[in-house]
């Protein structure tokens, strides 16, 4: 029932990420068309529908070339509100007019592109002629840097009338071409939300890192381990994709910057794929499956490798998007793949693994294709990781709860008898110990009774082991039934059992023997070999001179001995030294 809710569960964390990342308002804050915009109002809309295209081809083209081709109209309509080219497409070139109807000029910050764009070229046209000319990218020195995911930003002044935009992208990555127009508030606020919504998610992903780190540290379990792994590479291939890690961890490291971001995307699905064997226990409970995710990412690693020192900037695109759609079906075969096992951790980690895959998957087919290129769309792997976190931390705190109950359950099996289910010899010294000294420090009465059933031998030898093991049973719920909740009873060996009473006299101790005596009297044992009366011996002695708990139970088992010289069937209390 459980597992079927996690299940549920999963389908609707599905559906809802799959309905934000589908669903990408935007507001239009510009007057767009596809003869470009109207620069009147602050801007936040994409504006690939008021903007045209040319794929160059050929050799490189200069601006002014470029220029004359778009008067010549050989460029195209984008057709779409974020243009996307693929993979090791060659360089692509956007136009997009500007009218300007102020009376005075306006300052701007046009941003264009993604973080990962190696070079881009921002021409400004003025009545025909090419003005100015700006230029960013991560490919080499002297260019700017993206600002985080909001792309590479170029301030200019508009004057009033019609400035026209010509953009130059080129890289082997996917090559997407987000070309928005702000003004200082619009912009300064999509900063503002930008370094939340990162701050937010790092801290969120820093956090489940730091508690599974500790929980490593404490239980070493080997999944603690790897999540930490797989969270801490997905942190750095979200600061790689969002621009932060050039910004910040490889600044000017050119050679880092063209790869990093891919050879990343593959250790997270190696990474992932070793955190899905771990705690899915899949080398031992599916060992086929874990040779066939093993050897996956293993082949996955080599293939990137190979990419980087071959340097095929294009092919190891190829290899990492590819590889991330497969670990991300991959990751939700191996969830049902243990549903028939172990099914609570199955569900959760098949709960996490769908979130998880929806993003992956959607954020992958955003940049390169298959679907439209948005906000919700790119950062669909961060929420996919952010849902998987929240419902993985549920599982792993579900794993902690079973190796609790798991090791709780063996401390007390090895602490029972098995046949009675009450305390074993060595449970009761433990026990007995603490009670023994609480009696001694607060000067209170304390007593132990010694039991053991009458003729047991015979009945083993008449009636055989079973019939033994019965009587032994059922005195032991005699014992049970008569006890308190401090008392501490336990099967002392063979026939034998022994209860030390806290807060108790002798004479008070003799009154719950008489009673044990009593109902063990009573027991309508039949088996197959007819009706099987009891009886028992039993001793009893209170703390008195005694110098430890063993000489207490001494004491009250040689009061046992006395009666059964006596004749069985009684209690004796042993007289105080």
């Amino acid at each position: 029932m459980m597992a079927l809710r996690i299940r549920e569960l999963a389908l609707i964390v599905l559906a809802a990420l799959l309905l934000l990342c589908g669903a990408a308002p935007v507001r239009a804050e510009v007057e767009a068309t596809a003869a470009g915009i109207v620069l009147d109002e602050p801007g936040s809309a994409y504006l690939g529908r008021a903007s045209s295209m040319m794929v160059e081809l050929g050799g490189t083209l200069e601006a002014e070339r470029a220029l004359a081709l778009q008067r010549a109209g050989r460029f195209s309509p984008v057709g779409e509100d974020v243009p996307k080219f693929g993979i090791g497409s060659p360089a692509v070139w956007l136009h997009l007019r500007v009218d300007s109807r102020y009376t005075e000029a306006q300052a701007r910050r046009v941003l264009v592109g993604t973080s990962w764009i190696d070079r881009i070229d921002l021409f400004v046209v003025r009545d025909g002629q090419v003005v100015g000319r700006m230029q960013a990218g991560d490919g080499g020195p002297g260019l700017r840097a993206a600002k985080g995911n909001l792309g590479f930003v170029f301030e200019h002044v508009f004057e009033p009338g019609v400035t026209e935009l010509l953009v130059r992208a080129e890289t082997p990555d996917p090559l997407v071409l987000p070309l928005r127009v702000f003004d200082d508030e619009c912009y300064q606020f999509a900063m503002r939300v930008h370094d939340f919504t990162y701050g937010l998610l790092y801290g969120f992903l820093l956090a489940l890192i730091a508690y599974n780190a500790m929980l490593y540290a404490g239980l070493r379990d080997r999944a603690h381990r790897d999540y930490v792994l797989y969270l801490g590479c997905f942190v750095l291939l979200s600061m790689g994709y969002a621009g932060h890690g050039y910004n910040w961890l490889w600044p000017g490291m050119y050679g880092v910057q063209r790869y990093i971001i891919l050879v990343l995307m593959v250790v997270l699905g190696y990474l992932g794929l070793r955190f899905a064997s771990s705690s899915l226990g899949l080398a031992v409970a599916a060992p086929r499956a874990h040779r066939l995710a093993h050897g996956f990412g293993v082949a996955g690693m080599v293939a990137i490798g190979t990419c980087v020192v071959l340097d095929q900037q294009a092919a190891a695109a190829i290899v990492a998007f590819v590889f991330v759609l497969l670990f991300s079906v991959a990751m939700v075969w191996l969830g049902f793949s243990r549903l028939d096992g172990d099914r609570i951790a199955a569900g959760y980690f098949l709960a996490g693994a769908l979130a998880a895959m929806a993003g992956a998957a959607t954020t992958s087919l955003a940049v390169w294709n298959g679907l439209p290129y948005s906000n919700w769309t790119f950062h669909a792997a961060e929420v996919g990781i952010a849902i998987d976190g929240a419902i993985l931390s549920l599982a792993l705190a579900y794993r902690v709860r079973r190796i609790r109950r798991e090791r709780l359950q063996a401390e007390q099996l090895s602490s029972l008898d098995p046949l009675t289910g009450l305390r074993n010899r060595r449970a009761f010294a433990v026990l007995g110990e603490s009670a023994w000294s609480t009696a001694v420090r607060r000067q209170r009465p304390l007593s132990a009774v010694v039991l053991d059933l009458d003729h047991f031998k015979l009945i083993n030898d008449v009636r055989g082991h079973a019939a033994g093991d019965a009587a032994l049973k059922a005195v032991a719920g005699v014992i049970e039934r008569n006890c308190r909740a401090a008392d501490v009873a336990a099967r002392w060996g063979g026939e034998e059992f022994v209860v030390l009473l806290p807060e108790t006299t002798a004479v008070q101790a003799g009154v719950l023997a008489e009673r044990l005596l009593h109902d063990i009297r009573g027991l309508d044992l039949t088996l197959d070999g007819g009706a099987l009366s009891l009886s028992a011996s039993i001793g009893v002695a209170e703390r008195t001179t005694q110098p430890d708990l063993e000489a207490l139970v001494r004491e009250a088992d040689q009061a046992m001995y006395a009666a059964k010289q006596g004749g069985r069937d009684r209690v004796v209390l042993a007289l105080p030294a």
